[in-house]
């Protein structure tokens, strides 16, 4: 049995009920959870789940062929097989989380338009967001100001970040049309037959099963606290928030 991903379709659910369907070392498998699995270059969500009185740490969570795992800090009284628990979700991490994921989009999408450069991979934490993407020369400390100005200009405009799904031909074609990297949409299985399209607002489309806030008016001030080079023609922009 897999888990349903609530988290798929409400990034704002931060309790929700569910049953045990797994047990193993230090860890258990629920029917269906909020919580969000280590994966796409963001962090797992932490937080707490609950039965008969015990509350128990989640430190982090994982997905495993359909199933997600989730790690437990205390491992000496399990719940069981059957079990309802209730769980939740260390909302202050996730907030932080959305926050820099739906920034490293504005920021992926502007410089695509303004460098033509592609996001070659991204990593989000609550320290920081940072992205990867293929310069040829290393931006100056003028260009990074530049594009930290440009980003916040788009941020500043409260543009809805909303959630979609389309069938699997559909979603290629319409992430052509809107620019989305053509090497991503070739990384996604064939096995997946519905996309995850996030959008902010018109501005930038994606295929990404991440969590984002609803508008960007969430986000806050972006600041680029540095950049570095990662390899010939690739360059590392890393991100705070204010």
């Amino acid at each position: 049995m897999q888990t349903t991903m609530l988290y798929m379709k409400d990034n704002y659910l931060k309790t929700f009920s569910a049953k045990v369907i797994a047990v193993g070392e230090g860890f258990v498998v629920l029917d269906q959870t909020a919580f969000y699995p280590l994966g796409g270059g963001q962090e797992s969500d932490s937080g707490t789940l609950t039965y008969n009185e015990n509350v128990l740490t989640v430190k982090s969570v994982r997905r495993d062929q359909g199933q997600v795992k989730h790690f437990l800090a205390e491992t000496e009284s399990l719940p069981k097989v059957g079990d309802m628990v209730e769980c939740s979700i260390d909302w202050e991490k996730r907030l932080i989380h959305m926050r820099y994921h739906s920034a490293i989009h504005v920021l992926s999408k502007y410089m695509h338009i303004e460098y033509n450069a592609d996001v070659l991979g991204n990593n989000i934490s609550t320290r920081s967001g940072r992205a990867d993407f293929d310069l040829e020369k290393a931006l100056t400390e003028e260009q990074l100001k530049d594009i930290e100005v440009g980003v916040n200009k788009i941020i500043t405009q409260n543009l809805p970040v909303a959630i979609n799904f389309m069938p699997r031909e559909e979603a290629i074609t319409f992430l052509k049309e809107h620019g989305y990297q053509t090497d991503y949409i070739d990384m996604i299985p064939s096995s997946v037959k519905i996309f995850r399209i996030i959008s902010v607002g018109e501005y930038d489309f994606a295929s990404c099963a991440g969590t984002h806030v609803a508008n960007t008016s969430e986000i806050g001030t972006v600041r680029i606290t540095k950049r570095r080079s990662i390899g010939k023609g690739k360059e590392r922009i890393t991100l705070a928030l204010d």
